[in-house]
């Protein structure tokens, strides 16, 4: 599916990939307008569509004339609004929308189909998500809470690139993030831990994490120019993030990942569980 952005001009502006937006002239696309933050947003390629992110600018993103206050999945012929620049995404054929129940599913059904391009390789991922973001969504007026939230992806998008890891797809209230790269170390992923929680101690946005590192499929071909990461590792880990939010954990350790970091990492045992879609207990760790 062939996307861009289109101007008032009618000029085109191909999307390949995530195009970062804002007044700083190294951003995909530079708007020299000072009400623009200099990272004030990104299109972020996800799964054979593009997500908008707002990254907490000031003066926020709009998408069809309402402030953007989580990513949102862009479909043929929104209105994108920064400053008094309006660009319209298009797209040759229309984005399904999906809620993050269906994407989780979508990982098993493209597990099966996978073409044979791409590769296997076991990785870390990570899932992050806002804790009690429905209460926190009655409790902020929209403009701080969009606020809020850009800048807490932003935080978290410094953080997990500072390991060389990358946000791989945006789930509304969370991310999911793996570290695509062979040399990746296990103190790399506790240097991560660490940073994410000194982020958390000081951050108004509360959240938690989990953590497993299992075999993927990396497909190049099912997005714009970017890995798309599937297979059942991907859905255990959303599973765990389930089971991290019932134990009311700040960090959840799948065994897998609990024993390569016990050296870097003090770690507390919190039980075997049962996963859906997954046999037998899994043991699962705290840090």
């Amino acid at each position: 599916m062939q996307c861009w952005l289109e101007n008032e001009t009618g000029e085109q502006i191909p999307l390949l990939g995530t195009c970062s937006i804002g007044r700083a002239v190294e951003n995909a696309l530079a708007i020299n307008d000072t009400k623009v933050s200099r990272r004030h947003a990104i299109i972020h390629a996800q799964g054979g569509g593009f997500y908008l992110v707002d990254l907490g600018s000031r003066n926020g993103t709009l998408l069809n004339g309402q402030r953007l206050r989580i990513p949102a999945q862009l479909k043929d012929g929104d209105q994108i609004q920064i400053s008094n620049k309006i660009l319209k995404f298009r797209a040759v054929e229309p984005v399904v929308l999906k809620d993050e129940a269906e994407e989780v599913d979508e990982w098993d059904t493209q597990t099966r189909t996978a073409a044979q391009s791409g590769r296997t390789s076991a990785c870390w991922l990570l899932v992050a998500d806002i804790r009690s973001f429905t209460k926190m969504s009655q409790a902020f007026p929209q403009d701080e809470l969009a606020q809020m939230v850009g800048k807490w992806v932003f935080a978290n998008k410094q953080t997990i690139e500072e390991t060389r890891g990358v946000i791989n797809k945006y789930l509304g209230d969370g991310y999911l993030a793996f570290w695509p790269h062979a040399s990746t170390q296990p103190e790399d992923i506790a240097r991560t831990i660490q940073a994410l929680r000194q982020l958390q101690a000081t951050a108004t946005m509360q959240f938690r994490i989990v953590l497993h590192h299992g075999l993927i499929h990396m497909d190049s071909s099912l997005s714009h120019g970017e890995d798309n990461i599937i297979g059942p590792e991907v859905n255990f880990i959303f599973r765990m993030e389930k089971v991290c939010g019932a134990l009311n954990q700040f960090c959840l350790l799948s065994d897998a990942a609990a024993q390569l970091l016990k050296p870097f990492v003090q770690l507390s045992p919190q039980g075997a569980h049962s996963l859906s879609g997954f046999e037998g207990q899994h043991a699962m760790y705290s840090c």
